[in-house]
C-alpha cells in the first residue's frame, strides 16, 4: 500500500537542502490535525484537536526555531523531562519538591521507563513500571513493593508533568499514561484514645515537671496538627489567651527547596551545624483553610498560663517569641517533642500511637458532643468538608443515631 502524498520518506539528500522551520497543517485520518515542520533535517510534527489548535502549536515551534530557542523535547527521555519539569517549569511547597526529588531521582532516575523518550512512550511502559514498584519497590532494601498511596503520588506527578508537556511546551499530543490504573488506596482505620486512656494522659501531662508536657493536653482540647502547635507564638493570642490564631506552621525543610522562597522564615537554632542541608522554618499553612482561629475552653486556657509562668521563671519570655520552647531557648519542632510525648504516655501507662492520634481523638470526641460538620471542619483546618465526613464517618453515624434517638423520644413524649 502505498503512502500518502504528504507523508512519503524524505531522502538523505533532500534533508539537507529542507530549510528549518518549513511547515505545514493537515487533517489526518484519525480525526486529529497534524502540523508538519523540519529541524536539522529531520521531519516533525506536532498535533492539535482542531486546525487552529493546530497551527496554534506549528506557530510557536516555527517562531522558536527562528529564534534559535527550539528544543525537540518529544526526544527527551522520561527521566531527564521530569527532572528538567521538576527544576525548572513548577512552584510547589518545598515538603512536596522533596517528595517529588525522591520519586524522580530514586525511583525513575535507574529505571527503563526513565530512559524511554517521551514520544516513543506508551501505556504498556508505565504498567509494567507500576506492576515492578508495587512488587519489590522498596528502597530500604526489605522485600515487598510501595504503598499504594505512594503508587498513586507517583502516578499524580508523571501525569501533572505529562500534561504540563501537552499544553504548556507541546511537545506531546496526548498523555501515554492515559487510562493506567494504580492500586486502590484505602483510608487506614484511624487511631483514637480511648476516655480513659484520655484521662490518664491528660492528668500525667499535668503532672509532668516540664511544662511544655501540657502541649499534649492542649491538642487534645484544639485538635491541632503538630506543626501548628509548634509554631505557635504569644503574639497569636488575644489579650486574656481566650483564642490564637493560626497562620503558620514550623517544619523541617532541605533548603535545596526554600531558596529565594520569602514566605519562609528560617529560625535559627542554637547548636545547628551551618553545613547541615535542611533548616528549621516557619512558613503558611497548606491551604487558606489553615488559617484560622481556635477559641479555647478554660482548660487550655490555664496550661498556656502555666507554660507562660514556666517561660518567664526560667528568663526565656518574648512577647513576640515562641510558646513551646526547650531548655535552650530553641523552639520544639515536630521531631523534637518527640521525646516528650512519648514520655507523658509513658506517666500515663499508655501505649504508644502516633502524635496524630491526638488530633483524631479531640475531632472523635468532638462528634460525640454532636458537633456539626461544617464547624469541625473549620476548626480541624480541613479545606474540603468531605474530608471531615469521610474520615470521621464512624462517628458521624454514630452521632446521627444519638440524635434520631432523641428526636424519637420527643415524639413520644408529644403522642
Amino acid at each position: 500500500m502505498s503512502k500518502p502524498r504528504d507523508m512519503k520518506e524524505v531522502s538523505p539528500e533532500k534533508r539537507k537542502k529542507t530549510r528549518n522551520g518549513t511547515g505545514h497543517v493537515r487533517l489526518r485520518s484519525d480525526g486529529r490535525w497534524e502540523g508538519q515542520y523540519y529541524f536539522e533535517g529531520e521531519r516533525k510534527s506536532c498535533y492539535g484537536k482542531t486546525e487552529e489548535d493546530c497551527r496554534g502549536r506549528l506557530n510557536v515551534i516555527l517562531g522558536k526555531i527562528y529564534l534559535s530557542t527550539y528544543i525537540d523535547g518529544s526526544q527527551m527521555p522520561l527521566y531527564a523531562y521530569l527532572h528538567k519539569w521538576h527544576m525548572d517549569y513548577i512552584k510547589v511547597r518545598p515538603s512536596t519538591h522533596s517528595n517529588y526529588d525522591t520519586y524522580i531521582e530514586r525511583h525513575i532516575y535507574n529505571s527503563r521507563l526513565g530512559s524511554i523518550p517521551l514520544k516513543k512512550l506508551c501505556l504498556d511502559d508505565f504498567v509494567s513500571f507500576f506492576r515492578m514498584k508495587e512488587v519489590s519497590g522498596r528502597l530500604d532494601n526489605k522485600p515487598g513493593g510501595l504503598a499504594p498511596k505512594t503508587l498513586r503520588n507517583i502516578r499524580n506527578m508523571m501525569s501533572e508533568a505529562l500534561e504540563f508537556a501537552i499544553n504548556n511546551l507541546r511537545w506531546l499530543s496526548r498523555s501515554p499514561m492515559a487510562g493506567l490504573r494504580t492500586p486502590k488506596v484505602t483510608l487506614p482505620k484511624i487511631q483514637v484514645y480511648t476516655e480513659r486512656h484520655q484521662e490518664r494522659i491528660e492528668l500525667a501531662a499535668l503532672q509532668h515537671e516540664n511544662k511544655n508536657a501540657l502541649l499534649v493536653l492542649i491538642d487534645l482540647y484544639t485538635g491541632l496538627r503538630i506543626g501548628e502547635l509548634c509554631a505557635l507564638a504569644w503574639q497569636d493570642f488575644n489579650s486574656s489567651k481566650e483564642y490564637f490564631d493560626i497562620s503558620s506552621i514550623l517544619e523541617r525543610l532541605s533548603k535545596k527547596w526554600v531558596k529565594d522562597r520569602p514566605e519562609y522564615r528560617q529560625i535559627p537554632i542554637v547548636g545547628a551545624k551551618p553545613n547541615a542541608s535542611t533548616a528549621l522554618y516557619l512558613g503558611p499553612p497548606k491551604t487558606d483553610s489553615g488559617k484560622r482561629r481556635i477559641h479555647m475552653s478554660d482548660q487550655a486556657v490555664a496550661a498556656f498560663y502555666d507554660i507562660e509562668m514556666q517561660q518567664r521563671t526560667q528568663g526565656l519570655y518574648k512577647p513576640d517569641g515562641f510558646v513551646f520552647l526547650q531548655a535552650n531557648g530553641n523552639p520544639y519542632e515536630p521531631r523534637t517533642y518527640h521525646d516528650l510525648y512519648e514520655d507523658v504516655l509513658r506517666l500515663a501507662n499508655v501505649d504508644y500511637q502516633k502524635f496524630h492520634t491526638l488530633r483524631h481523638t479531640f475531632a472523635t470526641r468532638a462528634f460525640e458532643l454532636d458537633f456539626d460538620i461544617p464547624t469541625l471542619a473549620e476548626i480541624l483546618g480541613h479545606a474540603q468538608k468531605s474530608t471531615t465526613e469521610n474520615m470521621y464517618g464512624h462517628s458521624l453515624d454514630d452521632s446521627k443515631k444519638r440524635n434520631m434517638a432523641k428526636f424519637n423520644r420527643r415524639l413520644d413524649r408529644a403522642m
